[in-house]
């Protein structure tokens, strides 16, 4: 687990965090407003635009709220944090 920050962001986002990391203020801003996220709850937030299928159904880049802050889980299926990528 490490925390990244937007600052330090370079190329894709699926580059650049990893299943696991935490995430700044800034990077949870960009998975809120980039586009309307497709699930925004309390402790789960999802971008609205899919990053891939698999089994025929959308996965979406996924960060879920935890004790150490907001954390990066993967590419999940809508409403999941459970990484399918």
């Amino acid at each position: 687990m490490s925390f990244k920050t937007a600052a330090n962001w370079k190329g894709s986002l699926h580059q650049y965090l990893q299943v696991g990391d935490i995430v700044d203020d800034e990077i949870y801003s960009h998975f809120v407003n980039v586009l309307p996220p497709v699930t925004l709850k309390q402790s789960l937030v999802q971008m609205g635009e899919p990053y891939s299928h698999v089994e025929g159904k959308p996965t979406y880049p996924t960060l879920q709220k935890t004790e150490h802050g907001w954390m990066y889980m993967g590419n999940c299926f809508r409403g999941e944090a459970v990484n399918k990528d």
